[in-house]
């Protein structure tokens, strides 16, 4: 995080990279939004800079495996299922700790490529397929650019959480073929936003 002045407006950047991509967030008084706005429109014409909305965000954080609070993350899974291990130290006492030991994991969060519709992504909450039992459900769902095709995040059976696992989505009535990825299947080793130091 880093004061700056942005054209005269006082700004609080903030490097976040939920996308996995480098990216800031600027954060302003409220009564210079359209004032920066307009510079950085202005700034960013020349180098080819376009707008792009929420879902798009969505898309990137999915190819990164980002966990996003209403969708992998609620009262439906543990951070154990959410499969965040690096996030609990099961040495240490907490809240809620021992619920969640004794829950277990009833089924774990993945990341999915799925060859489905040219015309149609998943949106989440789409059932997912072993054949012909249903095993989870998809949280998020989206079309991927890097990878040229669908991807999802959902739970399933934690024996199915593996990559290569072939499984289906259900979309427009039908099943399509899709396969858990390994977490971050966008740049893996986090070279991308790291790459600056």
């Amino acid at each position: 995080m880093r004061e700056i002045e942005l054209g005269m407006c006082p700004v609080m950047a903030v490097r976040v990279a939920y996308t996995g991509e480098l990216g800031w967030e600027l954060h302003h008084p409220i009564e210079m939004q359209t004032y920066l706005w307009d510079r950085l429109m202005e700034a960013g014409a020349a180098h080819g800079l376009k707008l792009v909305g929420a879902r798009a965000q969505n898309w990137l954080r999915q190819e990164k495996s980002y966990r996003a609070f209403g969708h992998e993350l609620g009262r439906d899974a543990t951070p154990l299922e959410a499969d965040l291990p690096r996030f609990i130290d099961l040495d240490k006492e907490f809240h809620g700790k021992a619920a969640m030991v004794e829950t277990g994991i009833r089924s774990k969060c993945v990341t999915l490529l799925i060859d489905g519709p040219e015309d149609a992504d998943p949106w989440g909450r789409e059932a997912l397929y072993d054949g012909d039992t249903r095993v989870g459900r998809l949280t998020s769902g989206g079309y991927s650019v890097h990878f040229g095709q669908s991807i999802g995040m959902g739970y399933v059976k934690p024996e199915l959480a593996v990559p290569g696992q072939a499984l289906q989505v259900k979309m427009l009535d039908r099943l399509w073929p899709a396969r858990v990825v390994e977490d971050s299947p966008y740049d893996p080793k986090n070279e991308t936003i790291r790459k600056d130091g």
